[in-house]
């Protein structure tokens, strides 16, 4: 077994063209490239992939070997879908718990489980959270696994495209702080973008733009061998025509929904797009943005920058294994039982039987005391029914019976309730204490306030989700609350307002 400080990340890509790998070494000091493989795939006479996908991966991973700690792959964009939500928090837990059910009601009916996964991308003009939901179908997830049976390896990690690349970009380059980084990511069938500001994600999304329409005309019948060969694409380059200003029309469109056109921008093209001859000439007519010459950070690469560029998927996939900011994964559940799990629970097999044997005895210790405790409770209960039975009046129900003695012994000594909990706060007294706690400058309207023993509930509306929080935190200070929790935040389409809904409980 290799024990050392340092670790080792596969990102792998592929498409009906090529193979794409990235083996990237990091440790405490070090965070090097240490190799990139573009393996092209054999074609028939159509242009056609000879083998599966499933045996020309295996092919690469044989010539490379598999000594790496962690593996990471990533769905094709055709399998995923994008929709951009709002949160008043942004804890991911709780996003995590409230995207899938929203999600699902904004999608077709799909033939299998939909998995979900997010990015967060700032926060709006009315300071909610923006969060980019990205959905899989379980099905698409078990057939790339099932193409990786027999490689040797199991992706531990499986990413969505255009987060990978964003992830890429930061932790790859040296990315200007004064301009908006727009990252393009070219591949065979489809476009990955993303962008970003200040080492933030922005956006991301993907277009059905590849690399086949532009050398094929925009059909696959067209497509020759000779055309994608890979060192005459690099010294000539093909003209990306039609289908490149098609691609940029849906860029600027994109760009004007998501974050707007103010500010100044650079364009970061990766993968196919570096082999488009015309790409400089066309961003900056239409995109009014001139071509980011990268720099690469505290990275050691031996190879070129057109190299890292153009496997630029496969290399951000690599990253993504090292470096876990706004990490998304679509392996969840059950497609989380790797093979490396699975293989680390059959070393530790002998272990845990040890272990399920020690709780075995365990849990019957502890049920002779479950069994001796509730004689004991049984035989409590009888006094306290015929004590009850005695002392109260004729017809009293019996609910809580030691709590109702207790009051009606109060009421015969003048007591008045004080036997019933000094800090539980009259509904006066808390009506008083939440208008007096509310800051002046929040525009609140209280519709209703609910109170029981045990809970206090309020609905209303204010202007802002800033609002809604800092009313929590004045119910979360009241000596009687013991936890507030916002049970809705949402913006009335009518009025603009944010009705809320508020659960308080109460200390017992």
């Amino acid at each position: 077994m290799r024990t050392v400080i340092t670790r080792k990340s596969l990102g792998v890509s592929w498409d009906e063209r090529r193979i794409q790998a990235c083996v990237i070494k990091a440790g405490i000091a070090e965070f090097v490239v240490e190799d990139i493989i573009v393996a092209p795939r054999q074609l028939d006479a159509g242009g056609n992939p000879v083998h599966g996908p499933a045996e020309d991966l295996r092919a690469v991973l044989e010539r490379r070997g598999t000594d790496t700690e962690i593996c990471v792959a990533a769905l094709p964009e055709t399998e995923l879908m994008y929709r951009k939500l709002t949160r008043p928090f942004s804890d991911r837990r709780k996003i995590m718990e409230t995207i899938g059910p929203e999600v699902e009601t904004m999608l077709p009916v799909l033939d299998s489980k939909l998995l979900t996964d997010f990015v967060l991308l700032g926060k709006d003009a009315d300071g909610a959270h923006v969060v980019q939901a990205l959905c899989a179908k379980t099905s698409s997830v078990v057939r790339l696994m099932d193409i990786w049976k027999g490689t040797g390896l199991d992706p531990e990690i499986v990413d969505c495209p255009s987060v990978a690349i964003a992830a890429g970009a930061r932790t790859l380059f040296r990315l200007p702080q004064d301009e908006a980084v727009v990252v393009l990511h070219m591949g065979w069938t489809e476009t990955s973008m993303a962008v970003l500001s200040g080492g933030a994600i922005k956006y991301v999304w993907a277009l059905p733009y590849g690399f086949e329409r532009i050398v094929s005309g925009g059909t696959r019948e067209g497509t020759e061998a000779a055309v994608l060969d890979r060192e005459r694409l690099r010294t000539h380059g093909v003209e990306g025509g039609e289908v490149l200003t098609g691609l940029f029309r849906e860029v600027l469109i994109m760009l004007d929904k998501s974050v707007g056109r103010e500010g100044d921008r650079v364009l970061l093209a990766t993968g196919y797009a570096r082999l488009i001859r015309n790409l400089q000439g066309a961003a900056e007519d239409m995109l009014g943005m001139s071509l980011l010459k990268p720099t690469l950070g505290d990275i050691q690469f031996g190879g070129t920058m057109d190299d890292l560029l153009e496997a630029f998927l496969s290399v951000s996939l690599a990253c993504r294994g090292i470096a876990g900011d706004d990490a998304v994964n679509f392996r969840q559940g059950e497609l989380g039982l790797t093979k490396r799990f699975r293989k680390i629970m059959g070393d530790t097999g002998p272990w845990i039987k040890a272990a399920l044997v020690l709780l075995v005895i365990w849990v019957l210790g502890l049920g002779m005391n479950v069994f001796l405790k509730s004689r004991t409770n049984a035989d409590l209960t009888k006094k306290i029914g015929a004590e009850f039975s005695s002392v109260m009046p004729k017809g009293t129900p019996m609910v809580d019976p030691v709590k109702q003695m207790e009051q009606y012994l109060a009421r015969l000594s003048g007591q008045g309730g004080a036997l019933d909990g000094a800090n539980a706060g009259t509904p006066l007294e808390i009506i008083k204490d939440i208008s007096a706690g509310i800051p002046d400058g929040i525009e609140v309207v209280i519709d209703s306030i609910n109170i029981d023993g045990e809970s206090i509930t309020m609905s209303g509306s204010t202007g802002k989700y800033d609002d809604v929080e800092q009313i929590q935190a004045v119910l979360a200070r009241l000596p009687y609350i013991k936890e507030v929790k916002i049970v809705s935040a949402n913006v009335d389409k009518n009025d603009q307002k944010v009705k809320m809904r508020l659960t308080c409980r109460r200390q017992i």
